[in-house]
């Protein structure tokens, strides 16, 4: 697998949880709306399968890359998948 994805969880504001995923190349997605850390991480297995079919490394990331701050990159977006 030569390429990666990492992924956080990340609490919002309104007590919600969201996984954001950082392409190698920067690009930011996110999937937010869980009530908990384990529906999100559930979400996280859905990705994870996705991730090898595309021969892709899904790897979790405990802290946020220092060149984005992903709390406000969501805060900033609508509602994820529109």
């Amino acid at each position: 697998m030569a390429r990666s994805v990492t992924y956080s969880i990340v609490g919002g504001s309104d007590g919600r949880f969201a996984v954001v995923a950082v392409t190698a190349s920067g690009s930011i997605y996110c999937r937010g709306g869980f009530r908990t850390p384990a529906e999100a991480e559930l979400s996280v297995e859905d990705l994870r399968t996705l991730m090898m079919a595309c021969d892709t490394a899904l790897v979790h990331r405990e802290a946020e890359r220092p060149s984005i701050d992903l709390r406000s990159r969501l805060s900033a977006s609508g509602p994820p998948f529109e």
